[in-house]
């Protein structure tokens, strides 16, 4: 948000400094030891070993690259204008590229929205949002102490039962489990990497959110960002809740099966449409203007960065060789692969793996599963014919059954050990995957869809 451009270059460099050779030689030791592991178990690269389960179109290093490829090209049109506000603003460089694209999404807007989501009351109007387009109810559980629950007085119990939150039926159904919501990190120990879900045993789902908890007396309020990461959160507790099969059979699913039910509840949230079921001022409980509720959205600059840090986790453990690299070498290679994606040169400073393309070079060589999912997504939102696409169909009984029956109460098969040795392949035979492949004339409808 800094206006002057030569402190921006001075904060930039400051903080891409402290990734020098020591840190890359770290990453390189992590991907050498993932290259010899792939190679025993048969594979040609740790990417192909992750890939391997994945829908067909993303099952090895080569096809995910090319998918990504083929996201970048759709975005071109919607990120051409950008480029040229850029450059009439004072140049296009990587210095100053955020605080660009923080004025023309209009970023501050999102401090604004915040006073629309008070943590508590946004909390459980997501549950009811994610309720209605899944047909479950969150019943909020009485308080009861640590020697009755065994939990501390941070976690807030809600009991989830089948149907949905309104209507004559409402809230009738069987009990599907409990969901465990820890809203702030605890104030032991250290943060987490990253908010998650955790599938206790069958029936049972912790939420750790851990988000920062209030002053004493103070409100809490969300940013969009944070109301969007709980409903993500909440998409995985539904699935985990109305999956029939065994723990180990749901996480031995696919990753782009395992994600989808979670980013379809985090692109809905951010829908126009839908954000004012959940957005209410904590003051008035006033519904929060149209000009607010867009900066919801996750456009253009969004999903460039997401292909940016997805190229450099995959390409890294692809096609880069990390047993005679150097430190310099992996951090050319990654400045290389973030450049296929970018709109403005990299600074000479500059280190890919300083930004989220470290941590997924860290978790792994997958994450081109959370692009299927994003298409997916839109898919399931997009209505067909000449209807617009609007928040009662998506929170309609109908679409809720739909998504249900399709996804949801699914138990596919995960037959994990067979997909990922090929030694156990039959006459060199995939496993067929879970879900039906992408519609290739609607592959990429989410591009298009905030490109017109």
């Amino acid at each position: 948000y800094c206006s002057v451009g030569s402190t921006r270059s001075q904060v930039f460099e400051a903080y891409y400094r402290r990734f020098g050779p020591d840190f890359h030689a770290s990453a390189l030791e992590l991907l050498r030891t993932r290259q010899k592991l792939a190679k025993q178990l048969g594979f040609n690269s740790w990417a192909d070993y992750e890939l391997r389960p994945l829908a067909e179109v993303a099952q090895d290093g080569k096809s995910a690259a090319r998918l990504l490829q083929d996201c970048w090209k759709q975005l071109q049109p919607c990120l051409a204008r950008s480029l040229q506000e850029m450059k009439r603003a004072g140049g296009a460089s990587q210095h100053s590229e955020a605080y660009h694209w923080m004025r023309q999404s209009r970023g501050t807007d999102s401090f604004k929205l915040a006073e629309f989501l008070p943590a508590e009351p946004a909390l459980e109007r997501l549950m009811e949002v994610l309720g209605r387009s899944c047909n479950v109810t969150f019943r909020a559980l009485p308080s009861r102490s640590w020697l009755q629950t065994g939990w501390h007085g941070g976690v807030r119990c809600f009991e989830v039962v089948d149907g949905p939150p309104v209507g004559l039926a409402a809230g009738e159904g069987r009990c599907l489990g409990y969901v465990y919501v820890e809203l702030y990190m605890s104030w032991k120990g250290t943060r987490p990497l990253a908010p998650g879900a955790l599938l206790l045993a069958p029936g049972h789902v912790h939420l750790g959110l851990n988000l920062q908890a209030p002053s004493v007396g103070a409100t809490k309020l969300l940013t969009p960002d944070d109301a969007v990461m709980i409903a993500h959160e909440l998409g995985h507790a539904v699935h985990m809740l109305c999956f029939k099969g065994s723990s180990q059979q749901f996480y031995d699913l696919p990753l782009d099966v395992l994600e989808l039910s979670s980013t379809f509840a985090e692109v809905l949230a951010t829908q126009p449409q839908v954000v004012g079921e959940y957005a209410r001022h904590h003051a008035s409980e006033g519904l929060p203007p149209d000009n607010l509720i867009q900066v919801v959205q996750q456009g253009p600059h969004f999903f460039m960065q997401k292909l940016q840090s997805w190229n450099v986790g995959l390409g890294l453990q692809s096609d880069f060789d990390a047993l005679d690299a150097t430190p310099t070498e992996l951090q050319d290679y990654a400045v290389k692969l973030w450049q296929q994606f970018s709109l403005v040169p990299a600074s000479s400073s500059f280190s890919p793996l300083g930004d989220d393309a470290g941590g997924c070079l860290a978790l792994g060589a997958n994450h081109v599963a959370y692009m299927l999912c994003y298409l997916r997504s839109a898919l399931l939102l997009k209505t067909s014919g000449k209807a617009s696409p609007n928040a009662k169909r998506w929170l309609s009984p109908d679409f809720a059954g739909s998504l249900r029956s399709q996804l949801l109460d699914q138990t596919f098969n995960s037959e994990r050990l067979a997909t990922l040795s090929p030694t156990l392949q039959v006459a060199g035979q995939q496993l067929p995957h879970p879900l039906p492949p992408l519609p290739s004339d609607r592959k990429f409808s989410l591009f298009q869809q905030f490109c017109s």
